[in-house]
Protein backbone atom coordinates (compact mmCIF):
# COMPACT_ATOMS: atom_id res chain seq x y z
CA UNK A 1 0.00 0.00 0.00
CA UNK A 2 2.80 2.43 0.95
CA UNK A 3 4.67 1.52 -2.24
CA UNK A 4 1.62 2.35 -4.35
CA UNK A 5 1.20 5.64 -2.50
CA UNK A 6 4.79 6.75 -3.05
CA UNK A 7 4.81 5.75 -6.67
CA UNK A 8 1.83 8.02 -7.33
CA UNK A 9 3.36 11.05 -5.64
CA UNK A 10 5.61 13.03 -8.01
CA UNK A 11 8.12 14.08 -5.36
CA UNK A 12 11.78 13.52 -4.65
CA UNK A 13 12.95 10.43 -2.83
CA UNK A 14 13.58 12.57 0.28
CA UNK A 15 10.07 14.02 0.22
CA UNK A 16 8.55 10.59 -0.23
CA UNK A 17 10.59 9.27 2.69
CA UNK A 18 9.35 12.12 4.90
CA UNK A 19 5.72 11.48 3.99
CA UNK A 20 6.09 7.76 4.61
CA UNK A 21 7.75 8.43 7.99
CA UNK A 22 5.05 10.92 8.98
CA UNK A 23 2.30 8.50 7.94
CA UNK A 24 3.83 5.63 9.89
CA UNK A 25 4.29 7.89 12.91
CA UNK A 26 0.67 9.06 12.86
CA UNK A 27 -0.62 5.49 12.46
CA UNK A 28 1.64 4.29 15.29
CA UNK A 29 0.51 7.08 17.61
CA UNK A 30 -3.13 6.47 16.68
CA UNK A 31 -3.02 2.79 17.59
CA UNK A 32 -0.10 2.54 20.01
CA UNK A 33 0.30 6.01 21.60
CA UNK A 34 -1.01 6.77 25.07
CA UNK A 35 -4.64 7.85 25.19
CA UNK A 36 -5.84 10.52 27.58
CA UNK A 37 -9.36 11.33 28.66
CA UNK A 38 -9.00 15.11 28.71
CA UNK A 39 -11.44 17.56 30.33
CA UNK A 40 -14.06 19.02 27.96
CA UNK A 41 -14.13 22.60 26.75
CA UNK A 42 -15.26 24.93 23.96
CA UNK A 43 -14.12 24.29 20.42
CA UNK A 44 -11.70 26.71 18.84
CA UNK A 45 -10.24 26.90 15.32
CA UNK A 46 -6.74 25.48 14.75
CA UNK A 47 -3.84 27.72 15.76
CA UNK A 48 -6.02 30.42 17.37
CA UNK A 49 -7.91 28.13 19.72
CA UNK A 50 -10.25 30.10 21.99
CA UNK A 51 -8.32 33.38 21.80
CA UNK A 52 -11.06 35.21 19.90
CA UNK A 53 -13.55 34.42 22.69
CA UNK A 54 -11.35 36.22 25.21
CA UNK A 55 -11.29 39.43 23.20
CA UNK A 56 -14.92 40.23 23.97
CA UNK A 57 -15.12 39.07 27.61
CA UNK A 58 -12.76 38.32 30.47
CA UNK A 59 -11.63 34.69 30.56
CA UNK A 60 -12.50 34.25 34.24
CA UNK A 61 -16.09 35.40 33.57
CA UNK A 62 -16.39 33.22 30.47
CA UNK A 63 -15.27 30.20 32.47
CA UNK A 64 -18.10 30.79 34.95
CA UNK A 65 -20.56 30.59 32.02
CA UNK A 66 -18.88 27.58 30.44
CA UNK A 67 -18.93 25.77 33.79
CA UNK A 68 -22.70 25.26 33.36
CA UNK A 69 -22.11 23.33 30.12
CA UNK A 70 -18.76 21.63 30.66
CA UNK A 71 -18.48 21.23 34.42
CA UNK A 72 -15.87 22.58 36.87
CA UNK A 73 -12.81 21.30 34.95
CA UNK A 74 -12.59 23.02 31.57
CA UNK A 75 -9.96 22.84 28.83
CA UNK A 76 -9.31 26.03 26.87
CA UNK A 77 -6.72 26.73 24.20
CA UNK A 78 -4.44 29.78 24.11
CA UNK A 79 -3.57 29.29 20.47
CA UNK A 80 -1.71 25.94 20.40
CA UNK A 81 -1.26 25.90 24.20
CA UNK A 82 -3.73 23.71 26.05
CA UNK A 83 -4.81 24.93 29.49
CA UNK A 84 -6.90 23.07 32.08
CA UNK A 85 -8.87 25.48 34.29
CA UNK A 86 -10.22 24.68 37.76
CA UNK A 87 -13.53 26.34 38.58
CA UNK A 88 -14.81 24.86 41.84
CA UNK A 89 -13.61 24.39 45.40
CA UNK A 90 -13.65 20.60 45.16
CA UNK A 91 -11.35 20.33 42.14
CA UNK A 92 -8.99 23.00 43.49
CA UNK A 93 -8.72 21.08 46.76
CA UNK A 94 -8.00 17.85 44.89
CA UNK A 95 -5.32 19.45 42.72
CA UNK A 96 -3.51 21.82 45.09
CA UNK A 97 -3.97 20.01 48.43
CA UNK A 98 -4.41 16.28 47.82
CA UNK A 99 -2.13 16.14 44.76
CA UNK A 100 -0.03 19.19 45.52
CA UNK A 101 3.27 17.87 44.16
CA UNK A 102 1.67 16.72 40.88
CA UNK A 103 0.48 20.29 40.25
CA UNK A 104 3.50 22.14 41.74
CA UNK A 105 5.16 23.02 38.43
CA UNK A 106 5.06 26.40 36.71
CA UNK A 107 4.18 27.19 33.13
CA UNK A 108 7.22 27.72 30.91
CA UNK A 109 6.88 30.50 28.35
CA UNK A 110 9.22 32.74 26.41
CA UNK A 111 8.01 35.79 28.35
CA UNK A 112 8.36 34.26 31.82
CA UNK A 113 11.84 32.95 30.97
CA UNK A 114 12.86 36.40 29.74
CA UNK A 115 11.46 38.19 32.81
CA UNK A 116 13.02 35.84 35.37
CA UNK A 117 16.49 35.45 33.85
CA UNK A 118 15.85 31.80 33.10
CA UNK A 119 13.43 31.03 35.97
CA UNK A 120 15.85 32.03 38.74
CA UNK A 121 13.04 33.41 40.91
CA UNK A 122 10.55 31.90 43.36
CA UNK A 123 7.22 32.64 41.66
CA UNK A 124 8.08 30.94 38.36
CA UNK A 125 11.06 28.80 39.37
CA UNK A 126 11.03 25.01 39.10
CA UNK A 127 9.84 23.08 42.13
CA UNK A 128 13.04 21.52 43.48
CA UNK A 129 15.97 21.89 45.88
CA UNK A 130 17.07 25.30 44.57
CA UNK A 131 13.50 26.65 44.77
CA UNK A 132 12.96 25.29 48.30
CA UNK A 133 16.17 26.91 49.58
CA UNK A 134 15.31 30.29 48.01
CA UNK A 135 11.76 30.27 49.35
CA UNK A 136 12.85 29.25 52.85
CA UNK A 137 15.53 31.95 53.06
CA UNK A 138 13.19 34.64 51.67
CA UNK A 139 10.47 33.75 54.19
CA UNK A 140 12.94 33.82 57.07
CA UNK A 141 14.20 37.23 55.97
CA UNK A 142 10.71 38.66 55.62
CA UNK A 143 9.76 37.43 59.07
CA UNK A 144 12.91 38.95 60.57
CA UNK A 145 12.47 42.40 59.03
CA UNK A 146 8.69 42.68 58.58
CA UNK A 147 6.77 40.80 61.23
CA UNK A 148 5.16 41.74 64.52
CA UNK A 149 6.00 45.19 65.83
CA UNK A 150 8.72 45.65 63.20
CA UNK A 151 6.01 45.47 60.55
CA UNK A 152 3.98 48.09 62.40
CA UNK A 153 6.97 50.40 62.81
CA UNK A 154 7.84 50.28 59.11
CA UNK A 155 4.21 50.88 58.08
CA UNK A 156 3.82 53.84 60.44
CA UNK A 157 7.05 55.31 59.09
CA UNK A 158 5.77 54.97 55.50
CA UNK A 159 2.25 56.10 56.41
CA UNK A 160 3.23 59.28 58.24
CA UNK A 161 4.72 60.74 55.06
CA UNK A 162 1.64 59.84 52.99
CA UNK A 163 -0.87 61.08 55.57
CA UNK A 164 0.88 64.43 55.75
CA UNK A 165 0.43 64.82 51.99
CA UNK A 166 -3.23 63.76 52.21
CA UNK A 167 -3.97 66.27 54.98
CA UNK A 168 -2.48 69.02 52.84
CA UNK A 169 -4.96 68.09 50.10
CA UNK A 170 -8.03 67.97 52.34
CA UNK A 171 -11.10 69.05 50.41
CA UNK A 172 -9.29 68.69 47.08
CA UNK A 173 -9.67 65.91 44.54
CA UNK A 174 -7.34 63.10 45.56
CA UNK A 175 -5.77 60.30 43.51
CA UNK A 176 -6.01 57.71 46.26
CA UNK A 177 -4.29 54.97 44.26
CA UNK A 178 -1.21 57.15 43.81
CA UNK A 179 -1.01 57.84 47.56
CA UNK A 180 -1.60 54.19 48.47
CA UNK A 181 1.09 53.20 45.96
CA UNK A 182 3.57 55.58 47.60
CA UNK A 183 2.65 54.05 50.97
CA UNK A 184 3.24 50.48 49.77
CA UNK A 185 6.27 51.22 47.58
CA UNK A 186 8.02 52.91 50.50
CA UNK A 187 7.17 50.02 52.81
CA UNK A 188 8.40 47.30 50.41
CA UNK A 189 11.38 49.34 49.20
CA UNK A 190 12.29 50.06 52.81
CA UNK A 191 11.99 46.36 53.65
CA UNK A 192 14.24 45.39 50.74
CA UNK A 193 16.68 48.32 50.53
CA UNK A 194 16.19 50.57 53.58
CA UNK A 195 15.16 53.51 51.36
CA UNK A 196 12.03 55.55 50.63
CA UNK A 197 10.69 58.02 48.06
CA UNK A 198 8.87 61.35 48.04
CA UNK A 199 5.59 61.55 46.10
CA UNK A 200 7.14 63.89 43.51
CA UNK A 201 10.35 61.86 43.24
CA UNK A 202 11.00 61.20 39.55
CA UNK A 203 12.00 57.60 40.23
CA UNK A 204 8.81 56.93 42.21
CA UNK A 205 6.64 58.53 39.52
CA UNK A 206 8.32 56.38 36.90
CA UNK A 207 7.83 53.22 39.01
CA UNK A 208 4.15 54.17 39.40
CA UNK A 209 3.88 54.58 35.63
CA UNK A 210 5.58 51.22 35.07
CA UNK A 211 3.24 49.33 37.42
CA UNK A 212 0.21 50.94 35.77
CA UNK A 213 1.51 50.05 32.32
CA UNK A 214 2.31 46.46 33.28
CA UNK A 215 -1.09 45.91 34.92
CA UNK A 216 -3.00 47.31 31.95
CA UNK A 217 -1.05 45.60 29.17
CA UNK A 218 0.35 42.36 30.54
CA UNK A 219 -3.08 41.20 31.64
CA UNK A 220 -4.14 40.62 28.03
CA UNK A 221 -1.32 38.19 27.33
CA UNK A 222 1.44 38.38 24.74
CA UNK A 223 1.42 37.00 21.20
CA UNK A 224 5.14 36.24 21.50
CA UNK A 225 4.25 33.27 23.72
CA UNK A 226 2.00 31.85 21.00
CA UNK A 227 3.75 32.78 17.75
CA UNK A 228 7.49 31.97 18.04
CA UNK A 229 8.37 34.10 14.99
CA UNK A 230 7.31 37.23 16.89
CA UNK A 231 10.14 36.68 19.36
CA UNK A 232 12.46 37.87 16.59
CA UNK A 233 10.06 40.60 15.40
CA UNK A 234 8.31 41.57 18.67
CA UNK A 235 5.17 43.67 18.90
CA UNK A 236 5.27 47.21 20.31
CA UNK A 237 3.31 46.00 23.34
CA UNK A 238 5.93 43.35 24.09
CA UNK A 239 8.74 45.90 23.75
CA UNK A 240 6.98 48.31 26.15
CA UNK A 241 6.51 45.61 28.79
CA UNK A 242 10.08 44.36 28.47
CA UNK A 243 11.41 47.93 28.73
CA UNK A 244 9.41 48.39 31.94
CA UNK A 245 10.76 45.20 33.49
CA UNK A 246 14.29 45.96 32.29
CA UNK A 247 14.14 49.27 34.15
CA UNK A 248 13.04 47.52 37.35
CA UNK A 249 15.67 44.84 36.84
CA UNK A 250 18.46 47.41 36.43
CA UNK A 251 17.23 49.28 39.52
CA UNK A 252 17.30 46.12 41.65
CA UNK A 253 20.71 45.03 40.33
CA UNK A 254 22.12 48.44 41.26
CA UNK A 255 20.67 48.21 44.78
CA UNK A 256 22.02 44.67 45.21
CA UNK A 257 25.51 45.67 44.03
CA UNK A 258 25.55 48.64 46.39
CA UNK A 259 24.56 46.37 49.27
CA UNK A 260 27.33 43.90 48.44
CA UNK A 261 29.91 46.71 48.54
CA UNK A 262 28.75 48.02 51.92
CA UNK A 263 27.72 44.68 53.45
CA UNK A 264 28.61 44.03 57.09
CA UNK A 265 27.40 41.16 59.26
CA UNK A 266 27.34 43.61 62.18
CA UNK A 267 24.92 45.97 60.44
CA UNK A 268 22.24 44.15 58.47
CA UNK A 269 19.56 46.75 57.82
CA UNK A 270 17.19 45.06 55.36
CA UNK A 271 16.15 41.98 53.44
CA UNK A 272 18.89 42.38 50.81
CA UNK A 273 21.57 42.25 53.51
CA UNK A 274 19.86 39.19 54.97
CA UNK A 275 19.81 37.35 51.63
CA UNK A 276 23.46 38.19 50.95
CA UNK A 277 24.42 36.90 54.39
CA UNK A 278 22.32 33.74 54.05
CA UNK A 279 24.00 32.95 50.73
CA UNK A 280 27.48 33.57 52.16
CA UNK A 281 26.80 31.29 55.14
CA UNK A 282 25.41 28.56 52.90
CA UNK A 283 28.48 28.72 50.63
CA UNK A 284 30.78 28.45 53.67
CA UNK A 285 29.02 25.20 54.63
CA UNK A 286 28.80 23.84 51.08
CA UNK A 287 30.77 25.49 48.21
CA UNK A 288 28.37 23.92 45.69
CA UNK A 289 25.72 26.43 46.78
CA UNK A 290 27.67 29.20 45.01
CA UNK A 291 26.59 27.79 41.64
CA UNK A 292 23.12 26.73 42.80
CA UNK A 293 22.13 30.07 44.40
CA UNK A 294 23.79 32.91 42.49
CA UNK A 295 23.60 36.69 42.73
CA UNK A 296 21.04 36.51 39.91
CA UNK A 297 18.81 34.32 42.11
CA UNK A 298 19.00 36.94 44.87
CA UNK A 299 18.05 39.76 42.48
CA UNK A 300 15.14 37.75 41.02
CA UNK A 301 13.87 36.94 44.52
CA UNK A 302 13.94 40.64 45.40
CA UNK A 303 12.08 41.36 42.17
CA UNK A 304 9.38 38.85 43.15
CA UNK A 305 8.93 40.47 46.56
CA UNK A 306 8.94 44.01 45.21
CA UNK A 307 6.70 43.60 42.15
CA UNK A 308 4.17 41.18 43.66
CA UNK A 309 4.23 42.90 47.04
CA UNK A 310 3.54 46.33 45.57
CA UNK A 311 1.09 45.67 42.77
CA UNK A 312 -1.41 43.28 44.34
CA UNK A 313 -1.40 45.19 47.66
CA UNK A 314 -1.93 48.65 46.18
CA UNK A 315 -4.73 47.40 43.92
CA UNK A 316 -6.46 45.49 46.75
CA UNK A 317 -6.41 48.53 49.06
CA UNK A 318 -7.58 50.85 46.28
CA UNK A 319 -10.56 48.59 45.54
CA UNK A 320 -11.32 48.44 49.28
CA UNK A 321 -11.48 52.23 49.56
CA UNK A 322 -13.64 52.38 46.41
CA UNK A 323 -16.06 49.83 47.91
CA UNK A 324 -16.23 51.78 51.18
CA UNK A 325 -17.05 54.96 49.27
CA UNK A 326 -19.83 53.01 47.55
CA UNK A 327 -21.02 51.72 50.93
CA UNK A 328 -20.60 54.63 53.42
CA UNK A 329 -22.53 52.72 56.11
CA UNK A 330 -19.85 49.98 56.05
CA UNK A 331 -17.07 52.59 56.14
CA UNK A 332 -18.70 54.20 59.18
CA UNK A 333 -19.13 50.87 60.97
CA UNK A 334 -15.44 50.00 60.47
CA UNK A 335 -14.40 53.44 61.76
CA UNK A 336 -16.60 53.02 64.84
CA UNK A 337 -14.88 49.71 65.61
CA UNK A 338 -11.43 51.28 65.21
CA UNK A 339 -12.41 54.24 67.43
CA UNK A 340 -13.70 51.91 70.16
CA UNK A 341 -10.45 49.93 70.19
CA UNK A 342 -8.09 52.92 70.25
CA UNK A 343 -7.70 55.71 72.76
CA UNK A 344 -7.85 59.36 71.69
CA UNK A 345 -4.86 60.22 69.51
CA UNK A 346 -3.72 56.60 69.33
CA UNK A 347 -2.89 54.97 65.99
CA UNK A 348 -3.61 51.28 65.24
CA UNK A 349 -0.83 48.73 65.65
CA UNK A 350 -0.33 45.04 64.90
CA UNK A 351 -1.28 44.19 68.49
CA UNK A 352 -4.79 45.53 67.76
CA UNK A 353 -5.42 42.99 65.01
CA UNK A 354 -7.55 40.60 67.07
CA UNK A 355 -9.76 43.48 68.24
CA UNK A 356 -10.60 44.62 64.69
CA UNK A 357 -12.60 41.69 63.30
CA UNK A 358 -15.09 43.81 61.35
CA UNK A 359 -12.35 45.91 59.73
CA UNK A 360 -10.50 42.72 58.78
CA UNK A 361 -13.76 41.27 57.42
CA UNK A 362 -14.10 44.39 55.23
CA UNK A 363 -10.64 43.74 53.80
CA UNK A 364 -11.27 40.03 53.25
CA UNK A 365 -14.66 40.69 51.65
CA UNK A 366 -12.99 43.17 49.30
CA UNK A 367 -10.44 40.50 48.35
CA UNK A 368 -13.29 38.11 47.63
CA UNK A 369 -15.38 40.65 45.75
CA UNK A 370 -12.53 42.05 43.62
CA UNK A 371 -9.74 39.46 43.37
CA UNK A 372 -7.01 41.47 41.63
CA UNK A 373 -5.42 38.34 40.11
CA UNK A 374 -8.56 36.29 39.42
CA UNK A 375 -6.74 33.49 37.59
CA UNK A 376 -3.67 33.42 39.81
CA UNK A 377 -0.26 32.34 38.53
CA UNK A 378 -0.39 29.42 36.04
CA UNK A 379 0.66 26.00 37.32
CA UNK A 380 2.01 23.08 35.32
CA UNK A 381 1.78 19.35 36.02
CA UNK A 382 5.05 17.64 36.92
CA UNK A 383 3.80 14.18 35.90
CA UNK A 384 0.86 12.43 34.31
CA UNK A 385 -1.95 12.69 36.84
CA UNK A 386 -5.74 12.71 37.14
CA UNK A 387 -8.36 15.18 38.29
CA UNK A 388 -11.83 13.86 38.91
CA UNK A 389 -12.60 11.51 36.03
CA UNK A 390 -10.11 13.15 33.66
CA UNK A 391 -6.46 12.61 32.75
CA UNK A 392 -4.06 15.54 32.96
CA UNK A 393 -0.82 14.85 31.03
CA UNK A 394 2.59 15.91 32.29
CA UNK A 395 3.47 19.49 31.34
CA UNK A 396 -0.15 20.68 31.08
CA UNK A 397 -0.82 24.32 31.92
CA UNK A 398 -3.29 24.58 34.83
CA UNK A 399 -5.05 27.74 36.06
CA UNK A 400 -7.21 28.23 39.16
CA UNK A 401 -10.22 30.47 38.60
CA UNK A 402 -10.28 32.30 41.94
CA UNK A 403 -13.07 34.49 40.60
CA UNK A 404 -15.31 31.43 40.12
CA UNK A 405 -14.65 30.31 43.69
CA UNK A 406 -15.31 33.80 45.08
CA UNK A 407 -18.55 34.15 43.10
CA UNK A 408 -19.92 30.65 43.74
CA UNK A 409 -23.59 31.07 44.71
CA UNK A 410 -23.67 27.61 46.31
CA UNK A 411 -21.07 28.79 48.84
CA UNK A 412 -21.77 32.51 49.27
CA UNK A 413 -25.51 32.77 48.52
CA UNK A 414 -25.38 36.35 47.26
CA UNK A 415 -21.77 36.70 46.01
CA UNK A 416 -22.54 39.84 43.96
CA UNK A 417 -23.32 41.73 47.22
CA UNK A 418 -20.50 43.38 49.20
CA UNK A 419 -21.28 42.19 52.74
CA UNK A 420 -18.39 41.87 55.26
CA UNK A 421 -20.68 40.25 57.87
CA UNK A 422 -20.60 37.01 55.88
CA UNK A 423 -17.03 36.48 57.13
CA UNK A 424 -17.92 36.86 60.83
CA UNK A 425 -19.29 34.26 63.23
CA UNK A 426 -22.28 34.70 65.56
CA UNK A 427 -20.08 36.37 68.19
CA UNK A 428 -18.80 38.96 65.72
CA UNK A 429 -15.35 37.37 65.57
CA UNK A 430 -13.60 36.61 62.29
CA UNK A 431 -14.84 33.17 61.19
CA UNK A 432 -12.54 30.53 59.63
CA UNK A 433 -12.30 31.12 55.88
CA UNK A 434 -13.99 28.59 53.62
CA UNK A 435 -11.85 26.98 50.91
CA UNK A 436 -13.74 29.13 48.41
CA UNK A 437 -11.94 32.23 49.77
CA UNK A 438 -8.60 31.82 48.06
CA UNK A 439 -6.90 35.12 47.13
CA UNK A 440 -3.45 33.76 48.09
CA UNK A 441 -3.91 30.32 46.52
CA UNK A 442 -2.88 27.24 48.55
CA UNK A 443 -0.65 24.19 48.53
CA UNK A 444 3.02 24.07 47.60
CA UNK A 445 2.89 27.24 45.48
CA UNK A 446 0.80 29.48 47.73
CA UNK A 447 1.71 33.17 47.84
CA UNK A 448 5.17 33.75 49.33
CA UNK A 449 4.12 36.95 51.08
CA UNK A 450 0.75 35.93 52.54
CA UNK A 451 1.93 35.95 56.16
CA UNK A 452 3.17 39.52 55.71
CA UNK A 453 0.52 40.83 53.29
CA UNK A 454 -2.56 40.09 55.40
CA UNK A 455 -1.50 41.97 58.55
CA UNK A 456 0.15 44.65 56.38
CA UNK A 457 -3.06 45.41 54.45
CA UNK A 458 -5.20 45.31 57.59
CA UNK A 459 -2.97 47.81 59.36
CA UNK A 460 -2.82 50.13 56.33
CA UNK A 461 -6.62 50.03 56.01
CA UNK A 462 -7.09 50.68 59.73
CA UNK A 463 -4.65 53.61 59.57
CA UNK A 464 -6.45 55.11 56.57
CA UNK A 465 -9.87 54.82 58.22
CA UNK A 466 -8.58 56.07 61.56
CA UNK A 467 -7.32 59.28 59.95
CA UNK A 468 -9.69 59.93 57.04
CA UNK A 469 -13.24 59.51 55.75
CA UNK A 470 -13.49 58.95 52.01
CA UNK A 471 -16.19 60.07 49.58
CA UNK A 472 -16.64 60.65 45.87
CA UNK A 473 -15.81 64.12 44.57
CA UNK A 474 -18.86 66.33 44.08
CA UNK A 475 -20.58 65.77 40.76
CA UNK A 476 -18.64 62.54 40.12
CA UNK A 477 -19.95 58.99 39.94
CA UNK A 478 -17.85 56.07 41.16
CA UNK A 479 -16.46 54.00 38.31
CA UNK A 480 -16.27 50.38 39.45
CA UNK A 481 -15.42 48.88 36.06
CA UNK A 482 -11.90 47.37 36.05
CA UNK A 483 -9.46 48.59 33.43
CA UNK A 484 -9.50 46.60 30.22
CA UNK A 485 -7.87 43.23 30.85
CA UNK A 486 -8.89 39.66 30.12
CA UNK A 487 -7.21 38.02 33.12
CA UNK A 488 -6.84 40.70 35.83
CA UNK A 489 -8.92 43.30 37.68
CA UNK A 490 -6.90 46.54 37.93
CA UNK A 491 -8.93 49.42 39.45
CA UNK A 492 -9.89 52.45 37.33
CA UNK A 493 -9.20 56.09 38.18
CA UNK A 494 -11.69 57.77 40.54
CA UNK A 495 -11.74 61.28 41.97
CA UNK A 496 -12.11 61.04 45.75
CA UNK A 497 -12.15 63.44 48.67
CA UNK A 498 -10.33 62.52 51.89
CA UNK A 499 -11.75 64.36 54.89
CA UNK A 500 -9.49 64.49 57.94
CA UNK A 501 -11.14 62.89 60.98
CA UNK A 502 -10.86 64.92 64.16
Amino acid sequence: MLETLTNNIPLTITSQALIVGLTIGMISYRFIGKKYKLPPGPWGPPFFGNLWSFRSESLFRLLCKWKVKYGPIITVHFGPVKCVTLNSTEVVREALIKKDIDFAGRLKTHTFERLTNGYKDIVFGDFGTEWKVLRKVALQGMRQFASGEKLGEKLHESGSKVFKLMREKEGEVLDIEKHITLFIVNFIYGLCFHKSFEIDDKEFLYILQLFTKISAEFGNGLWEDIIPLLRYYPTKKYIRIMDAFDYLNDLLIKEHENHKKSFSTDDMKDLTDYLINARNEAIAEDPAVEQMITDQHIVETLKDIFTAGVDTTRQTLTWTIYLLVQHPEIQKKAQEEIDQVLDAGQQPSISDKERLPYTEAVLHESMRFMPVVPLGVPHSTLCDTTLGEYDIPKGTMVMVNHYALHMDKDVWGDPEVFRPERLLDEDGSLAPKPMSWLPFSCGRRNCLGETIARPEMLLVLAMLLRNFSFSCAEGKIMNMTPLESTISLPPPQNDLIAEVRK
